[in-house]
Order: structure tokens, then sequence, then C-alpha cells
């Protein structure tokens, strides 16, 4: 009988949710159960990350389309130039500035937005919370590159029986 009453009290908080942040900094939380493939199919172009996998200097992963996301985890959906390529720690930054900045909106609690991705972040982020306007931007436009250059990563190879 316990268990039965604890079940629906789990899934029905803000604890047992699955946190979502879109490329743009969009936030969505959902109570109850989703595949990677149906938010890929809301979202094109994009792939799910699980954000407990990234870390500076490895390949960023992506989710198969049949996984189930779990409860009480962050995941970024992220462009699919990214998948496979190798975290800087300026995206690193900038995934983390991204994270609190949203749940921050969100108003989600404090110690969630502490706890996502152990980066310290004095004066830089790359998506600032505060937002310019136009006028101010045009007079200092910079063109700037999304390319990195290419260096071979000796990853683990897994495999399943």
């Amino acid at each position: 009988m316990g268990n039965t009453a604890c079940a629906p009290y789990a899934a029905a908080g803000s604890g047992g949710s699955i946190k979502v942040i879109s490329s743009d900094g969009g936030f969505e939380e959902y109570v109850h159960s989703v595949r990677a493939a149906e938010l890929m199919v809301e979202n094109p172009g994009e792939f799910v990350c699980d954000a407990h996998h990234l870390s500076v200097g490895c390949r960023i992963p992506g989710l198969v389309a049949d996984e189930e996301l779990e409860r009480r985890r962050l995941y970024f959906l992220l462009p699919m130039d990214l998948l496979f390529s190798v975290l800087t720690e300026e995206e690193m930054a900038a995934l983390s500035c991204r994270a609190s900045t949203a749940t921050k909106k969100r108003g989600v609690a404090k110690n969630f937005g502490r706890r996502i991705l152990p980066v310290v972040l004095s004066d830089f982020c790359l998506f600032p919370a505060e937002a310019k306007r136009v006028s101010d931007t045009t007079s200092s436009v910079k063109r700037m590159s999304t390319q990195r250059s290419w260096k071979p990563a000796l990853d683990t190879i897994e495999e399943v029986p």
C-alpha cells in the first residue's frame, strides 16, 4: 500500500519532471513520459542530449530516438552540426548560462539551477540574460565564425552483446 501512495506523488511533483532546454533558450518541463523521437519531430534539425553526459574535451553524444527521457534529468536540444563534435569550454559555459537563465525565468527551485552544470561563470556568458537593443548592436557588428578545427578523438567504442 505504501508504494501505491508514493507513486502518484513522485510523478506529479516538480522533482519528477523532465526538463528540456531548446537551442534558442526555451524551457519546457514534462510531467509525463517523453521519447527523444517526439522532441526531434517537434524540433527538426536538432537532437536531444543528456546534460549529465556533457564534458569538456569529449564528444557530444545524442540520444537514440527510441530512448525514453528519464525524470529528474536535464536535456538539451542542440543543432545537428554539434552532434559528435568535441565540446569546448566556451560551449560548455554557454550551455550552462543558457540552462541557468532558462530555469530562473521559469521560477524553478534555487538548488536546481545551481546543480545543472558545475561551471563557474564570472563575467563570461555567450547568451546574455538581458537583451540589447538592435540599434546598440549594429554599430559594433563583427563576423564570428562557428567553424572549429577538427581533431580526432580517441573515444572508447562500446559494444552491445
